[in-house]
């Protein structure tokens, strides 16, 4: 019988203060999404404040056999964007399923 796969999510609030337009603001969460998806192998996507220059929404998702493993990745996800970009996480919500 196949192992359990575990999936771990994390939703992800952030502001840009420089962001000055849309343009700025998809320049940075393109960039992220880009280099989160090559370096840690996880699923991202813009799941809110799309039309907001200044504020943005993401979802994260990484898939393993062991929840913690997968937990690990996404929060090195997030410390990549802190440590990489103009922003700041106004909040963090993570499940495991």
């Amino acid at each position: 019988m196949p192992e359990r796969a575990v999936v771990a999510v994390i939703r992800l609030d952030f502001r840009l203060p420089y962001s000055g337009s849309l343009k700025d603001k998809r320049s940075v969460v393109r960039s992220f999404k880009e280099k989160a998806r090559s370096r840690f192998s996880v699923c991202v996507v813009e799941s809110g404040k799309q039309d907001l220059a200044d504020e943005a929404s993401l979802t994260l998702a990484s898939v393993s056999c062991n929840g913690e493993e997968a937990r690990k990745v996404l929060k090195a996800a997030v410390e990549f964007l802190e440590d990489n970009y103009p922003v700041q996480v106004t909040a963090v919500i993570e499940e495991v399923f």
